[in-house]
């Protein structure tokens, strides 16, 4: 009995840790319990990114720029291809080092979408009139104290610029919204050579 139970135990870790196979009538398909990430370059992630959000992917580039302010943010570039491609820090994760800035990195990360639309610029153009610091519009920045506004301290002329541009994008693209891709960073290396 005990025999058996330990062999069935075996079997049943066994079937866990493998591949699965899902036969139907003449097809054969291996689903992997461990997803890959999908491979992209700075010069392809633009036109990839959409069909990809949400999925795992992998890329490799130079830290063009890490923000000094808080480190959770970096821009990849890759001398020999167009584009750049934002990488956040994802949750758990420290800060990038903006020591590593012109260094290369792999990062390993989930495609992310930020929607553009006339509700967001409506909000953004509400916190900007707060007086909300627009570096942090729509994740919650602290008001301007009534001190800042009688000194004349003006947050908005950047936010303001930004939203009136990001309106004429749709106006020439004739779409109601403008989506930007980023990655949410899983994992990193920096490589040193």
């Amino acid at each position: 009995m005990k025999k058996l139970v330990v062999l069935s135990f075996i079997a049943l870790l066994f079937a866990g840790c493998s591949n699965q196979e899902n036969k139907t009538e003449g097809t054969t398909e291996v689903i992997s319990k461990a997803a890959e990430p999908v491979i992209l370059t700075v010069g392809n992630f633009e036109t990839k990114a959409p069909e990809l959000v949400g999925e795992l992917v992998t890329i490799t580039g130079t830290a063009d720029h890490i923000c000094k302010h808080d480190g959770k943010k970096l821009f990849l570039i890759d001398v020999e291809e167009e584009g750049r491609v934002k990488v956040t820090t994802g949750e758990g994760l420290p800060a990038f080092n903006s020591e590593y800035e012109g260094y290369d990195f792999t990062v390993t990360g989930h495609v992310d979408e930020m929607i553009v639309d006339e509700v967001y610029l409506r909000e953004w153009e509400e916190e900007v009139s707060a007086g909300i610091d627009e570096t942090r519009h729509l994740g919650g920045g602290e008001p301007m104290t009534e001190e800042e506004r009688a000194a004349g301290v003006h947050l908005d002329d950047p936010a303001m610029e930004q939203i009136a541009a990001y309106r004429e994008m749709m106006a020439e693209q004739g779409t109601d919204k403008l989506s930007f891709y980023s990655i949410v960073c899983t994992s990193f290396d920096v490589i040193d050579e």
